[in-house]
């Protein structure tokens, strides 16, 4: 008895597998025939991958495709990278690409990306370790062939922009068999040499088994053991090479590379008239501080001297006694005023102008007692009147007038 609790639907199944083949497969590199291939009006790319024995359907959407270099036709012998899919509405498992190339030149893709993740693991593409190009060198380095197109760009391009610039050429092989080992080997003279400042690395466009000498790992490995800051010139704008990815740095063409290296006269003028302005600036900055410290070390000094101390504190004294003078003299003013009234008063009540109004005052002889009543003086007794003129002894009282007024 089937027990149906256990069944799965086809829809089920299909993504069980979908499932099992795309975790298991997720990169894979095959080699095949192209055949039925249709470039499909959206864009997408669809074809069989075959060999002797069997075949797979293969999916190249627009997004990748639209990079390739070469047209993909039937019969022909490509490399393929993508993963592996399950087209569930047909059951059927399929190639879903990323990478198509010719099968000659495939292979050499294939060594191509090997070394670029082996070296970038190793860490010689980081940006920690690439060197700083010079930015005025005196002596340039070129490596590259004497017969190519580019050392022509290079040598004119440092002719107009930087003619006071040494030129080296190191004449190498830039393709074919025993090119890599004769760059190494440049790399290694110049290093020995140890006469010019900086390296230029550079060919001009090519296929990609032309351009190869500069994907070898002994290559990269001489680049990245160069003391000597190293840029990578290398093919066309689109062109990458694994040097390119190891140099210090990457100029797309060696024209381009020529002018990093290269700052022209004018450039050049500029900075020096830029930098002679700050000098000027900072000298006379410099100057007038300097100006300030000795003038400073000057009072200074002459605090210190005992002479200049004493006529310091002279002066402090004198500012000081001026200032205490100034003090009475606007405190005696003040008072001066205040009192003025009071002194009117006193005048007033005084006896002197009492004697000024016409009166006078009697005293006694000898003991000068004034006498105030008639009863203080005896008959037959001198006295003296004082006045507001003078004093005179009066004669002898006769008689004593009684005062009505009590005493």
């Amino acid at each position: 008895m089937i027990d149906v609790n256990q069944t799965i639907s086809v829809t089920e199944l299909t993504e069980q597998i979908k499932n099992l083949l795309e975790s298991k497969f997720e990169s894979i590199w095959v080699s095949g025939e192209i055949s039925n291939f249709k470039h499909h009006y959206s864009g997408h790319m669809y074809f069989t991958l075959k060999d002797d024995s069997a075949e797979i359907k293969v999916v190249m959407f627009k997004g990748f495709n639209q990079y390739l270099r070469f047209k993909p036709e039937d019969g022909m012998q490509v490399l393929a990278n993508g993963r592996l899919s399950v087209y569930e509405q047909r059951g059927q498992y399929q190639l879903i690409l990323k990478q198509l190339e010719p099968s000659g030149i495939g292979t050499l893709y294939l060594a191509f990306e090997a070394l670029k993740k082996q070296l970038s693991e190793e860490g010689l593409f980081d940006s920690d370790r690439k060197k700083e190009l010079p930015k005025y060198p005196n002596t340039i380095g070129v490596i590259t062939s004497q017969s190519g197109a580019a050392v022509q760009d290079i040598f004119q391009i440092l002719k107009r922009r930087a003619p006071f610039i040494k030129v080296v050429l190191r004449a190498t092989k830039v393709q074919g068999e025993g090119a890599a080992l004769d760059i190494v080997q440049a790399i290694e003279e110049f290093n020995e040499f140890k006469k010019v400042d900086v390296i230029i690395l550079g060919r001009g466009g090519g296929s990609l088994e032309d351009l190869w000498p500069f994907n070898e790992e002994v290559v990269a490995r001489a680049i990245s053991a160069s003391a000597i800051p190293i840029i990578s010139a290398v093919g066309h704008e689109t062109d990458y090479s694994i040097s390119d990815m190891v140099a210090d740095k990457r100029a797309p063409t060696p024209s381009t590379a020529a002018e990093i290296v290269s700052p022209s006269v004018t450039d050049i003028k500029e900075n020096v008239d830029r930098f002679q302005m700050k000098l000027e600036l900072n000298i006379k900055n410099l100057i007038e501080r300097n100006w300030q410290n000795i003038d400073e070390l000057i009072n200074r000094h002459s605090r210190q001297q005992p002479q200049k101390i004493i006529e310091l504190q002279h002066s402090e004294l004198v500012k000081l006694s001026n200032r205490f003078i100034n003090s009475i003299l606007q405190n005696h003013k003040y008072w001066g005023m205040s009192l003025n009234p009071l002194t009117d008063k006193l005048s007033a009540l005084s006896p002197k102008a009492v004697l000024e109004r016409g009166y006078s005052v009697a005293f006694k002889l000898p003991d000068r007692q004034i006498i105030r009543a008639s009863g203080d003086i005896d008959k037959g007794k001198e006295f003296e009147l004082l006045t507001a003129r003078g004093s005179f002894t009066a004669a002898k009282i006769k008689d004593l007038i009684k005062s009505k007024n009590k005493q």
